[in-house]
């Protein structure tokens, strides 16, 4: 149940760490929602306003009878379960920012209604509630002073408001195309083949994007560059990739190499040292986000001929390759 669910820590608020990860329309009434990437779901940043003869509308919140829960959502969204809320419990809603995050959320959803209340009078509005697809009349109370967030169970007139959720699309959001498993980096329009490895998606080939001369190919020549990909600097490195990626850390390298390495696509084009270069034939050089001593990074070599790997630190001022990787989460 929500209520022993353990700790995880949220170090932002809501504001910082929920990024807007795509709009969901209603066609039903034509209204867009933003929604919040949480694990592998988008959730509403809003509650649902579409209304129906059952429906309930106060200070432009909606709340809806427990009948109508289950099949309110839009097409290609549904109904959290009561799963989805602990997960984004543990995601979003543990921790010392807790109760900002648990406000942000909530907005201004207060309270519930009873539809036999002629009055309408809006009852406990000191706390949000949100529907659950589940148990009976089961919702999840959002303590607004405190920041808790718990499933409750309320009078079967009860009348609440609606989240809605849809499934990812992870790929999508990595700019990666599911029918060739291509990335296309977004600020140059290159391309880049990824595959899944140690349930993350790696770039097959070196990076191409280009942060300043031709002194980033290989004997300075731009033909190396199309071949091979460029070399970064460790500080270039760490800022190289695009949006949703990132350059691997030493731990990353390390999966990376449990299973099977592709010694068609690693090991060649060797690396700048200074004003000297490796043996671009038979070596390649990679820079990990890593850095164990002062003015270095943790780099990887891989050796094509023995087909055997090194671990290095290098200077930062090295010119390696980059290989992006991004989380499927």
């Amino acid at each position: 149940m929500l209520g022993v669910i353990g700790r995880l820590a949220v170090v932002c608020s809501l504001f910082t760490t929920f990024s807007f990860a795509t709009n969901i329309m209603d066609a039903r009434d034509s209204r867009n929602y933003k929604t919040i990437p949480s694990g592998k779901l988008n959730w509403f940043s809003g509650n649902l306003t579409f209304k129906n003869s059952e429906s309930h509308a106060s200070n432009g919140t909606v709340y809806y009878p427990s009948e109508s829960w289950k099949n309110v959502c839009p097409e290609g969204t549904h109904l959290p379960t009561i799963a989805e809320w602990s997960e984004i419990k543990k995601d979003r809603f543990m921790g010392p920012r807790k109760t900002p995050n648990v406000k942000s959320f909530a907005g201004k959803t207060r309270g519930y209604f009873d539809k036999n209340d002629s009055k309408k009078k809006i009852k406990n509005k000191d706390v949000a509630y949100f529907a659950v697809d589940g148990v009976e009349n089961q919702v999840v109370m959002f303590d607004i002073k405190r920041g808790n967030v718990k499933s409750v169970i309320l009078p079967p007139t009860a009348l609440v408001p609606v989240r809605c959720v849809s499934e990812r699309d992870l790929l999508a959001e990595k700019n990666v195309s599911r029918d060739d498993m291509t990335l296309t980096d977004s600020r140059d329009g290159k391309k880049y083949k990824v595959e899944e490895k140690a349930g993350k998606l790696w770039m097959t080939a070196n990076l191409r994007f280009s942060l300043q001369s031709a002194k980033q190919c290989f004997l300075e020549d731009t033909l190396f560059c199309k071949k091979h990909g460029r070399f970064y600097t460790y500080h270039e490195a760490k800022k190289a990739c695009p949006p949703g990626w990132h350059l691997p850390d030493d731990g990353e390298w390390r999966d990376y190499q449990k299973e099977s390495v592709n010694w068609d696509n690693l090991g060649v084009g060797g690396c700048r040292d200074w004003d000297e270069y490796c043996d671009e034939a038979t070596t390649g050089h990679y820079w990990s986000s890593t850095s164990i001593t002062k003015n270095t990074g943790r780099s990887w070599e891989f050796r094509r001929k023995g087909k055997n790997i090194n671990r290095t630190d290098e200077s930062t001022q090295k010119g390696l390759y980059v290989r992006c990787v991004a989380g499927l989460e």
